[in-house]
């Protein structure tokens, strides 16, 4: 889309300007999908429609009068007043407000070439919400599938991470989303790739168009062309009637994403190298050469440059696809980010499974920050719904956690708790009052029983249960029960 650089109004012609027009232009100011402003020469907003302030979460006539200074102290918006100093336009700047992401145009608007005020116009880069005004804020929706595509629900907003690798990476990915250019993203499994992916798509100027996956390792080499391509009825025995339109041809104005790209054979990346240096589809058994405009997302967790350097993976292919490199760290190299994950997916299993888990103990968050997590956010992501399947409590403990990652702190918890256990166990003595109930008394012995255990095993936990012939949780719940974590 293109805009002129400058806006010129003539006070004339806007005296003169009848009502029905002017009642148009309004309306298309308000219902605007963009976010829009209009500043003075002063700095004093004149102008806002609903969509940019609900980003305040406020109501336009909350903003009309006041500086702009005094309410984007933080804010990309301010560029505005720049415009208005110096007269220069700037197109296409992604900033921020209040956390959100937006793509921004600051025009000038000029008068007898003097600088009257400026306009900003915004366009926010997250396609599953929509804009509301009032305490609500932000109501969240589903982009509807478009044309054979997939619900884009993940936005560069819903990638979690604050160390300065993932912070480079998202703005990276702002940067490079509105382009057209083809991105490959490559990283560990389990590091989020597709979540990346879907947040290029909505991030770019191609977000109304169709995002279509295709997983190059999860469909048979057999089927995989004419999932690429498609086919014509009668092209092979068993094919649907009418044939099929292949993915490329779906993605057709949007984004296909190539997952596991590195499992593609010889033979189909001539074929996809031609479609992208091409941009042409022709479907197997037919004659007709379609062109069909999309930009390829590519992802992988293999050594690309290595596969090239064997003969495995073509290179000019993969020159084709790695004009922009984006490469997701492991969790064990950004463990700032650990419990912030950790902590968005209790969030998320609380609204599944209708519970009201709190967090975690300084324990579990101590074996998180420790473990090397070699399935990655997906193994943090199953391990916390783990929790839930078996807590039960408000609070993630030891006794909650696959062995595997309790047994990494293990060591350092046994000599911690033997000096708490020589503690305790010095000031108690087996002893039963007058009054006291069965319950109480059994209790107490089972207290002097663990400890003792957990002596006789140099306070190790694993071996302590097993002495006393029950379950690692079990024995780790009775420890929460005595206090004698």
């Amino acid at each position: 889309m293109l805009y002129p650089e400058t806006t010129d109004v003539s006070a004339d012609k806007a005296c003169n300007m009848d009502y029905s027009a002017e009642k148009i232009l309004n309306t298309i100011f308000e219902n605007s999908n963009e976010g829009l402003l209009v500043i003075g020469e002063n700095g004093v907003i004149q102008q806002v429609n609903t969509t940019l302030a609900a980003a305040f979460k406020t109501y336009p006539d909350k903003l009309i009068g006041r500086r702009l200074a005094d309410i984007c102290k933080n804010s990309g918006l301010r560029r505005l007043l720049k415009v208005v100093q110096n007269g220069a336009p700037e197109f296409g700047k992604i900033d921020t407000i209040d956390g959100r992401s937006f793509w921004g145009d600051y025009i000038p608007i000029k008068e007898n070439g003097r600088i009257q005020g400026a306009l900003a116009k915004l366009i926010f880069l997250n396609p599953e919400r929509d804009m509301v005004s009032g305490e609500d804020g932000i109501r969240r929706k589903k982009q509807p599938a478009s044309r054979g595509g997939l619900n884009v629900i993940f936005t560069v907003d819903n990638i979690i991470g604050n160390s300065p690798q993932m912070i480079d990476l998202k703005e990276t990915l702002l940067k490079v989303a509105p382009r057209n250019s083809n991105i490959l993203i490559t990283g560990e499994s389990g590091t989020g790739k597709e979540l990346f992916a879907q947040a290029i798509h909505a991030a770019s100027l191609r977000r109304s168009g169709p995002f279509i996956k295709i997983n190059c390792a999860a469909i048979p080499e057999t089927l995989l062309e004419s999932e690429f391509f498609g086919y014509e009825e009668g092209a092979f025995t068993g094919g649907k009637k009418g044939g099929q339109v292949g993915k490329l041809e779906l993605a057709n104005g949007g984004t296909v994403f190539l997952d596991e790209i590195g499992d593609l054979s010889f033979a189909l990346q001539a074929k996809l190298l031609r479609f992208i240096q091409q941009k042409e589809i022709q479907k197997l058994g037919g004659g007709e050469v379609k062109v069909s405009d999309v930009r390829v997302v590519a992802a992988t967790n293999v050594n690309l440059e290595h596969m090239v350097k064997y003969k495995k993976f073509r290179e000019d292919l993969y020159y084709r696809l790695n004009v922009v490199n984006l490469t997701i760290p492991p969790l064990r190299e950004r463990r700032e980010d650990i419990i912030d994950l950790a902590h968005s997916f209790i969030k998320k299993f609380n609204r599944l499974f209708g519970l009201r888990v709190t967090g975690m103990t300084p324990e579990v968050e101590a074996a998180f920050q420790k473990y090397s997590w070699p399935g990655n956010v997906r193994e943090l992501e199953n391990t916390i719904e783990r929790a839930f399947n078996v807590l039960d409590g408000n609070t993630i403990c030891q006794a909650h956690l696959p062995q595997h990652i309790a047994d990494i702190f293990e060591e350092d918890d046994s000599s911690r708790g033997l000096d708490n256990i020589h503690q305790q166990e010095k000031g108690f003595t087996l002893s039963f009052n007058e009054g006291q109930t069965l319950s109480e008394i059994m209790n107490q012995t089972e207290k002097m029983v663990i400890l003792q255990t957990l002596m006789n095993s140099k306070g190790n936990k694993a071996r302590a249960a097993q002495l006393l012939g029950i379950s690692r949780p079990g024995l780790y719940k009775k420890l929460v029960k005595y206090n004698l974590t």
